[in-house]
């Protein structure tokens, strides 16, 4: 291999790992295509000793950037916020005992976490429990309750994208083009002209590079006006780096629904299976665990249910699989999945009431 195929190789390997979205393994994400609509992508690798997992973005032009979404794992109520212990037992504090602190990207309660997510999520997330820890009980039901209404709305999530779509539309146009500029003029610039033609090549990668982080920049600044610090990272890489300026958009796209529950980012971007299926997780997940705060998983049940009756599906096809696998006999009510063998516990998702089907099974083979 020639040494201009061995540094190619090398820029393209550093570029598949930029690449790589890096989540918490409870989050939701969704790849946005150009005309703003988009698609759920499937579970990435989870990482369980780093709790993180990896979702792998489209390398290629359009260049599909992901939008990241991850639903709190804490429940509020009007008395106390429930939220998991460092053994990962619940616990419920009164609002009177809780101390709500922010370190980077993650949220704490009395020195325990609650949330880690982006900057802008946990910023977001605590101004909230600060609202609610400091206003009088009487007006806690409210704050929450606007809240979850917000969170869920698909019109606001819909108009929310669509406004990104239009004013980054310069933006992901020019990510595409440094994509071409970096893997395909800038190597024939190197084999073919002369030193003088090449450092020209150079230039207009590297300018777009910093027309690209400047743009950025107007763009965080308008969508996360308070995460000031991944906006000084996000700009200063992406105008030293013409690899890290082709992923621009993936920058701003990550952050850009996580204040928004999943249910309502689907119902804003993917088709009706993808949107039934996701919709059916979360309502099921509600329903079906142990352990939680019934005032706040009620609210949160009907403004999901609510959401399923406006795409005009009914919630009811939701609580039991559709497609019924050939000699299974029970399933799980949580997670769907199905067994051929009467069982007391989902090996899948952990539940430990199996559901029976109505009718006899028709055969039992696998």
């Amino acid at each position: 291999m020639t040494e201009l195929g061995s540094l190619f190789l090398i820029v393209f390997i550093v570029y598949l790992i930029q690449c790589i979205c890096w989540v918490n393994p409870d989050s939701v994400v969704f790849a946005l295509g150009f005309r703003g609509r988009g698609k759920r992508k499937s579970r990435g690798f989870v990482l369980s000793a780093l709790d993180t997992a990896a979702f792998f973005g489209n390398p290629l032009p359009p260049l599909s950037p992901p939008l990241v979404t991850q639903w709190p794992a804490f429940q509020l109520g009007p008395d106390s916020i429930l939220f998991a212990d460092t053994k990962g037992e619940p616990l419920s504090m009164l609002w009177e005992k809780v101390e709500v602190t922010r370190s980077g990207s993650k949220l704490l309660c009395n020195g325990t976490q609650v949330f880690k997510g982006d900057e802008a999520q946990a910023l977001h997330y605590c101004e909230l429990l600060e609202q609610v820890r400091k206003a009088k009980r009487s007006r806690r039901e409210q704050i929450i309750q606007k809240w979850l209404q917000k969170s869920l709305n698909v019109q606001s999530a819909g108009r929310h994208l669509k406004v990104f779509t239009r004013r980054s539309l310069w933006l992901r146009t020019i990510c595409n083009l440094q994509f071409f500029f970096l893997f395909f003029l800038l190597p024939w610039a190197i084999g073919t002209f002369v030193p003088r033609m090449l450092w020209m090549a150079i230039f207009l990668v590297v300018a777009t590079s910093i027309a690209l982080a400047v743009d950025v920049w107007k763009l965080h600044w308008h969508f996360f006006g308070k995460a000031k610090d991944s906006r000084f990272k996000s700009a200063f890489t992406i105008a030293l780096s013409p690899i890290a300026a082709i992923r621009a958009g993936d920058t701003l796209c990550r952050d850009l629904v996580v204040n928004f529950h999943p249910v309502a980012v689907a119902g804003a971007l993917c088709s009706d299976d993808e949107f039934e299926a996701l919709a059916g997780e979360h309502l099921r997940h509600g329903r079906f665990t142990a352990v939680g705060n019934e005032w706040y998983q009620k609210k949160l049940q009907a403004l999901i249910e609510q959401a399923i009756r406006q795409r005009g599906l009914e919630p009811g096809r939701l609580w039991a699989p559709s497609v019924r696998m050939n000699g299974c006999i029970v399933y799980c009510p949580r997670c769907f999945a199905q067994y051929i063998t009467d069982r007391a516990e989902c090996t899948d998702c952990g539940y430990q009431e199996m559901e029976a089907f109505e009718e006899p099974a028709a055969s039992t083979n696998r």
